[in-house]
């Protein structure tokens, strides 16, 4: 039996066709965040900022004033290329799923369809700690500066930590959570969309914390990682990439944007077999940044010193 990936190309277009959603606009991320595409190294985003003036009497002289800026947001592109011996799924795979005796045989449909699976979902994984912890001077996920970066790096930000706590603990991080929403200016805090974001162990000791206060009247179930916090009306929202920092960010999402370029998806992810070096090639290729706008608009906690 010749080797071929007759199926496996039609299964790598489906997953093609919705790579937006599982990579690029998908993850934790995407629960808040706006998401832009077709940006081919840098974007400008526009924002405009302004007071109304209250102008007294009839025919009054124009007064006040609109600004718009622009924010540039860009994008650094990414190859995930892995090659894998087929002689190795010989001792794998049983003779009643693997034809025995050729080197040539074609690898059963279940593993190709686990493979993408396994490498989107990790790519996914590891786009969304280079959303948050990016650093390009940095030791890991060194491909583009993510979301707290650019945070620390704006005086405009807002701290959050307005107790100096010098550490999150389940006595205290409902408190902890609340105080975000006070620092907040009020026109952020009274949007239907103002969240927490905090990583998974921080929301876990958030969910511990109220069953333990045994606050019945609230409801501590959440909807994947998305908690509307009872009395507030501001969600609590786990994100991957803020994980074991002990870092907080509170918002609206269009003040974070995630930008990549995915026009052409039936390009962004191959697989092929070489009988030259008889292995088959699996690449994924994209690219990815993100920005913040309205920094005076973000809520950040670090814990204190």
């Amino acid at each position: 039996m010749s080797y071929d990936l007759t199926n496996f190309s039609n299964y790598i277009g489906r997953e093609n066709e919705v790579l937006t959603a599982t990579l690029f606009a998908g993850g934790d991320t995407a629960k808040f965040a706006r998401y832009m595409s077709g940006i081919k190294g840098s974007t400008e985003i526009p924002q405009i900022s302004g007071t109304a003036t209250m102008l007294a009497g009839n025919c009054p002289v124009p007064s006040g004033g609109t600004t718009g800026d622009l924010v540039t947001i860009a994008v650094k592109p990414f190859t995930v290329y892995e090659a894998f011996c087929e002689d190795d799924l010989q001792t794998k795979f049983p003779n009643t799923v693997l034809a025995p005796g050729s080197n040539e045989s074609k690898a059963p449909k279940a593993w190709e369809d686990a493979l993408v699976d396994t490498k989107l979902s990790d790519i996914s994984m590891q786009l969304e700690m280079l959303y948050w912890q990016g650093d390009t001077a940095g030791s890991e996920f060194t491909l583009f500066d993510g979301f707290l970066k650019k945070i620390d790096a704006d005086a405009d930000v807002i701290d959050g930590n307005t107790s100096g706590a010098t550490t999150i603990t389940e006595a205290n991080v409902v408190g902890l959570v609340d105080a975000m929403r006070v620092a907040a200016p009020a026109k952020v805090k009274r949007d239907k969309e103002f969240s927490v974001l905090v990583g998974d162990d921080i929301f876990d000791m958030y969910i511990a914390a109220l069953k333990a206060d045994n606050l019945y009247h609230y409801d501590a179930e959440h909807n994947e990682g998305v908690f509307r916090i009872g009395g507030s009306g501001m969600k609590l929202i786990r994100v991957y990439g803020l994980n074991e920092t002990n870092r907080m960010v509170a918002s609206v999402g269009r003040n974070f944007v995630v930008g990549s370029d995915v026009d052409n998806e039936d390009q962004v992810a191959d697989m092929w077999y070489d009988k030259t070096t008889d292995k088959t090639y699996m690449r994924v290729k994209g690219k990815a940044g993100v920005q913040i706008v309205n920094p005076s608009e973000i809520v950040e906690f670090t814990v204190g010193l």
